[in-house]
């Protein structure tokens, strides 16, 4: 009987799809896509979650008051930016125009007329009362916005930044004490001025200013806020030479700018990345960065305590609540007041940060400046009401 004995066949396996060098290249390029998308896909995750962390969406407003507080009659349409003159009167902008700056608005917004108002820090149970502005000046195309002041003995001099309907301009008055008005002085434009936001007074004729972005056009505006792109800048503009060199060159939404009482630092808020940074003015106007202050929060203007050089910043506190306010005035949103203590003359500073305000937008709803004088505060808005309150604790 034949014994047929089984044969085992070895088959041979393929080679490895990544063994030839045409495949190898193939593979790396894969490999090397995949990286990159993955790369790619958390850089986008990270930049999404970090604008809605930005925005607030897990904060909540708890009221409190540092004494008493009441709403000063006589403005309903905002209170941007506040100015206090050394003998306690105040200057006020309101009636801006935020369409420049890419936000959407509320359209009644869009029929205000653009004032100046007065507040008296020595009558705090008073109300405001408008200036007028004399001369051949456009009331029709006056949009306030940033507000600073000059003063020496014979003459007030006042900037304030314009939205003008074409374009961005710098508005120069003289403040007549006596009489309660304005007068007209001059515009100031310049190639520099893209979108200006706030104004700070170096000299009679002389100043710098934050250009808080690069486009003014509503879509390309929300891309440059959304993707974050430093496109801001600081300008220095010399009366003399009758024109600004750039003296910040990128920054992300350069917003509130004033100066220490001694004119030696530049202080500048940003409230998308919730700082205030404080630069040192070189002999040539130039600024060098020498402290960045984290807040934690959304700083708009900053005001300085010509006494104590302390700073007191109006806030954002719950970014999508602003956004939401700008477009529909009767949403509220939430507003702060925050305090830095300076404990010491020089910077970098030592400091104290304190919150002295909030409310949850049923009193003032975007806080943008919080004035501060003689144991009392003067609250503005971007666009809703104006409080006054006693310093009493806080």
């Amino acid at each position: 009987m034949a014994v047929v004995r089984g044969m085992t066949r070895v088959r041979s396996q393929s080679p490895p799809h990544c063994l030839s060098l045409n495949s190898q290249q193939k593979c790396f390029f894969t490999m090397f896509r995949n990286i990159l998308i993955g790369i790619s896909a958390a850089l986008i995750l990270q930049h999404i979650l970090s604008v809605i962390y930005s925005l607030g969406f897990h904060k909540r407003a708890y009221n409190h008051r540092p004494g008493s507080c009441r709403v000063v009659t006589g403005i309903d349409s905002g209170s941007e930016d506040i100015h206090v003159l050394r003998n306690g009167l105040a200057l006020i902008t309101s009636g801006i125009d935020l369409t420049p700056l890419g936000h959407l608005m509320d359209p009644s917004g869009l029929t205000w007329k653009g004032r100046i108002y007065l507040f008296d820090f020595k009558q705090p149970n008073a109300n405001v009362t408008e200036l007028p502005i004399l001369g051949s000046f456009d009331h029709s195309d006056f949009r306030p916005h940033g507000i600073s002041v000059w003063e020496e003995e014979t003459q007030t001099t006042v900037f304030v930044v314009n939205h003008k309907q074409h374009r961005e301009a710098i508005e120069v008055l003289s403040l007549n004490q006596d009489n309660k008005s304005l007068q007209y002085l001059y515009s100031i434009t310049d190639p520099l001025m893209r979108s200006v936001n706030d104004v700070v007074a170096v000299g009679s004729n002389s100043f710098y200013f934050t250009n808080d972005g690069y486009n003014n056009q509503l879509f390309k505006r929300f891309l440059e806020r959304f993707l974050k792109f430093p496109w801001g800048n600081v300008i220095y503009y010399d009366g003399d030479a009758g024109r600004g060199q750039v003296v910040v060159s990128r920054g992300l939404e350069p917003n509130g700018i004033n100066r220490s009482p001694d004119g030696r630092y530049i202080y500048v808020s940003s409230p998308i990345v919730g700082t205030v940074t404080v630069y040192e003015q070189q002999a040539d106007h130039a600024l060098q960065p020498i402290q960045v202050i984290d807040l934690s929060t959304s700083p708009d203007n900053i005001y300085v305590d010509s006494t104590s050089g302390d700073l007191w910043l109006g806030c954002h506190m719950i970014g999508y609540q602003s956004m939401l306010h700008f477009q529909n005035f009767t949403q509220p949103a939430a507003s702060q007041v925050l305090h830095i203590q300076l404990n010491s003359k020089v910077a970098p500073y030592t400091y104290d940060i304190r919150e002295a305000y909030v409310d949850d937008g049923r009193q003032v709803s975007g806080s943008s400046v919080a004035a501060y004088y003689n144991k009392q505060l003067l609250i503005g808005s971007v666009a809703h009401k104006l409080a006054h309150c006693q310093v009493v604790a806080f």
